[in-house]
Order: C-alpha cells, then structure tokens, then sequence
C-alpha cells in the first residue's frame, strides 16, 4: 500500500464511511477506490481534491498524513468564529430593539389600541433571540472541539426536525387552532405548555441547535 493510499484509508475510517459510502460520494465504483487504497492506482490532482472535500479533509492530510484534523479543523473554526459573530450582533440589535422600539410600540398599543405591532415584534423577537442563542451556543462550543455529525442522514435528520419545530412555532402564533381542532381537555393543556415562557422559548433554543447540527457539515 502506497502512502496515498495508506492516508486515503485512514481518512475514510476517520470519517466512518465504508469504500461503497466514498464511492458513492464521488461518483465511481468501490473498485476504484480500492484500487487508490492498495495503491494499484493513483488518484489525480482532480480526484484528490475530491477526495478531500468528500472527507472533509485537506488534500495535504491525503498526500502527507492525518494530522489528527488540525488543518481542516483550522478551516472550519472561522466558520464558527463568524456564525457566533453573526449570532452576537443579532443579540445587541436586539438589545437595542429592546430600548428603543419595544417602549414604543408599548405605549402605541396602551393609548391609540393598535397591539398588531407590538404583537409581531414580541412574535419575530423571540424567534431570531432564541433561535440566534441555541446556534451561538454549538458556535463557541464547536472552537474547541468540532462536533460535526456523521452520517450525512442524521443531519438531515436533524435539520428536518429544526425546520418542523420552526414551522410549529410560526403556526401556534399565526394560525391558532379553531374550537374543533382538538379536543377541549388537549387545546387547553396544549396552549396551557405553550404560554409558559420556558416551554415556547425552549423550543425556539432547541431549534437553534438542531439547525446547526443538521447544517454543519
């Protein structure tokens, strides 16, 4: 075995995909990324940096070694370093939202009785904060140990169930249930969990989380 080879293998099993997994990946046949492992064949420049990126490798590591993912690792603390930035700017546009407009908007509904504003504002606020922290916290978490999740249909996984959790959000807001959507007993002790800060932020939180995990890959 070559010593491309050798550090192809080495990858792969790092990134816990068989040959057929990999294979499937690039586009060709198990065969032939066999053949690249027992060094029978040697990949090309265009290949390797296939491989690279299938990896989520550098193609350094395939050339000269795993270096216990300190290379591609470095690459993707910046996208963490920018989406806990991003997160934290939304925190203070909040923050200052939350001193200007929202006073505002209060003492609009308390003496002309327009609530609408003052109702979207609480409603998208509380969407973006809570969401923005769930991320910001897997951001910072991710700049001392990368927690990208393998295989690819766990994230998707993941991310589906962020996306409903979202959509539940926005529907219990905007579309609240009519008198015979449920049961009575069920309506109740649903808007009941509900209206309780720490269950309908949470859930927001949970969001945040379940999106970053199922989009970092």
């Amino acid at each position: 075995m070559n010593v491309v080879g050798r550090n192809l293998k080495q990858l792969r099993q790092r990134a816990a995909l068989t040959q057929d997994a990999l294979a499937e990946r690039l586009h060709v046949t198990r065969q032939a990324v066999s053949s690249w492992e027992t060094g029978k064949t040697q990949p090309d420049i265009e290949t390797l940096t296939a491989l690279a990126e299938a990896l989520n490798a550098d193609v350094r590591e395939l050339i000269y070694g795993p270096e216990q993912a300190t290379l591609p690792y470095a690459r993707f603390q910046r996208r963490y370093i920018v989406c806990a930035a991003a997160c934290i700017l939304a925190f203070l546009v909040w923050i200052a939202l939350e001193l200007t407009l929202a006073p505002y908007l209060a003492e609009l509904a308390r003496k002309q009785f327009i609530l609408w504003p003052s109702y979207v504002y609480g409603v998208t606020g509380a969407l973006f904060v809570y969401t923005a922290a769930g991320v910001f916290l897997l951001s910072a978490i991710s700049l001392w140990g990368d927690i990208r999740l393998q295989p690819k249909w766990l994230r998707q996984m993941l991310a589906v169930l962020g996306v409903l959790l979202l959509a539940h959000y926005v529907l219990w807001t905007m579309v609240p249930f009519s008198g015979n959507a449920l049961y009575p007993i069920l309506r109740d002790w649903y808007y009941g969990m509900m209206e309780l800060p720490a269950i309908r932020n949470g859930s927001l939180f949970l969001t945040g989380c379940l999106l970053f995990l199922g989009l970092n890959k």
